[in-house]
């Protein structure tokens, strides 16, 4: 009997593998009818404005304030080559995600050796309505981007290691880049260094504790979470004092305490679970230390390394006002691996090493995931991508109105909008009508701009005036062009 199992395991669990990605294709495939959000218009156009030069400095410039320039390498390529397209964008994003998903299938089996429970925690955690913004709204992707590096280092470095090699300075070189490609995508990737130090410190521990032994260790097994650790110090000085640093802004600014980290925890734990459920810090507290307490009784290194994970991925979150679950895209693989972890040594416990009992242990769990969680994922995917495309189309029709009024407006155009679109006080029709018309010289003048500042202008010295009437755009007025330039 246990021959058979053997011959058909390997099938099997490429089956699975196919279905699961196939499932994760199906229920992400409405990231490619959507169009351009919000954050889409603003990243985009504060990118395009910007030489590429900059761009590429700030990439090996790490630490400078450029604001997430990898983001920045996204942005300028596909709209470099594609043009002001929503399809081209979400293609690379929707293909970014499957090799995501590819890369927290890879990083839960090396940890845990387990096909089949690497493939439950991947259908769990990596198909997650959580995560539905990064599917269906590209200007999440830096986490995506940031996803790919991070832990597409992470299986580089774990892969020389379990070879049983350490990696010479070249490798480590290779590995070293894609941790910065990942700084440079977003600061969620400071905590690369700990996942490092902590698969060393549970794998390939210091002989002992001496400090002659433990720099020695720190030197050879323990020196890229050492290298990392500097070029994280140095990111966080160049972001935290730069000219344009984040944390001027409420929203970055971090507000350190114990609570604040505890409650972090439970928002990005309660979002996970996708359902109302009440986690107090206490609570978040008492799981932690359960978690770690089986962790240590069972012995099994996924599970630690799982725990330490989740208690330290957190970190550059924790103490920031909570986001939506994109944010957590990076982090959620520590859940992923101690949940593989531990359904794999419940099975082993269960069936006693009886191959047959453990098989259809095996079956059963993953048939009652399946049974239980495929159409919880498709009915809360798809009613957040409803939402999602509900809000980006908003932007769609902007522009379709807009282009049938001024279809052809000659380079470095005037547009007057005399009032902001539904009364959004925002300037998403001044990016949305420099991109589309991929005029970097056009001025649009906002009147809602003009009465705040107490500045009169007059409309005759626009080429183009625009007026929101009736839920939809109208042409108030087009002048020829003046040799009286409006203010700025």
């Amino acid at each position: 009997m246990s021959f058979s199992l053997d011959r058909i395991r390997r099938p099997l669990t490429l089956a699975g593998w196919a279905a699961a990605f196939a499932w994760f294709a199906f229920v992400i495939r409405g990231g490619l009818v959507s169009w351009f959000s919000a954050d889409d218009l603003m990243n985009l156009h504060s990118y395009w404005i910007r030489p590429w030069s900059a761009l590429l400095k700030a990439n090996l410039e790490f630490w400078s304030n450029y604001y997430r320039p990898m983001g920045g390498v996204f942005y300028r390529l596909v709209y470099g080559l594609w043009g002001f397209d929503p399809l081209p964008f979400h293609i690379v994003t929707y293909l970014l995600l499957l090799i995501n998903f590819g890369l927290l299938g890879l990083v839960v089996w090396q940890l845990t050796r387990s096909h089949w429970s690497t493939l439950a925690a991947a259908f769990v955690i990596g198909i997650n309505p959580t995560f539905t913004s990064a599917y269906f709204d590209t200007g999440t992707i830096y986490d995506v981007l940031a996803f790919t590096f991070f832990w597409g280092a992470f299986v580089l470095y774990v892969r020389r290691r379990q070879s049983g090699r350490l990696p010479g300075w070249g490798y480590l070189a290779l590995v070293f880049g894609m941790f910065v490609a990942a700084l440079d995508a977003k600061e969620i990737a400071v905590s690369f260094p700990l996942a490092i130090g902590l698969y060393e410190l549970v794998w390939h521990p210091p002989a002992s504790w001496w400090p002659a032994r433990l720099w020695r260790w720190a030197l050879t097994e323990g020196r890229l979470a050492w290298i990392g650790g500097a070029a994280d110090i140095v990111y966080i000085i160049g972001k935290r004092y730069g000219p344009d640093s984040l944390w001027t802004m409420d929203l970055y600014r971090p507000r350190f305490s114990l609570g604040a980290y505890v409650e972090s925890l439970a928002h990005y734990l309660r979002g996970l679970i996708f359902h109302p459920v009440t986690i107090t810090p206490r609570r978040m507290v008492e799981l932690l230390i359960a978690m770690l307490l089986v962790a240590i009784f069972t012995r099994r290194r996924a599970l630690l390394w799982g725990a330490g994970f989740i208690a330290a991925g957190i970190l550059p979150l924790a103490f920031i006002p909570g986001r939506d679950g994109f944010a957590y895209l990076v982090p959620s693989v520590g859940w992923a691996v101690y949940l593989g972890g531990l359904l794999d040594w419940l099975v082993t416990l269960l069936a006693a090493h009886r191959a047959p009992v453990r098989a259809a242990l095996q079956a059963l769990i993953f048939a009652l995931l399946v049974f239980k969680v495929a159409h919880w994922q498709h009915k809360w995917i798809d009613s957040r991508a409803r939402v999602k495309h509900a809000e980006e189309d908003r932007y769609r029709n902007y522009i379709a109105t807009i282009y049938k009024l001024i279809p052809n407006p000659r380079p470095g155009a005037h547009v007057l909008l005399l009032s902001d679109a539904e009364g959004r006080d925002d300037w998403d029709v001044y990016f949305l009508l420099r991109l589309f018309y991929r005029d970097r010289e056009m001025d649009i003048g906002r009147m809602t701009v003009w009465n705040q500042r107490h500045t009169k202008v007059d409309p005759k010295t626009y080429d183009y005036v625009l007026d929101w009437n009736d839920s939809h755009f109208v042409l108030v007025a087009q002048n020829p062009p003046r040799a009286t330039s409006p203010p700025r």
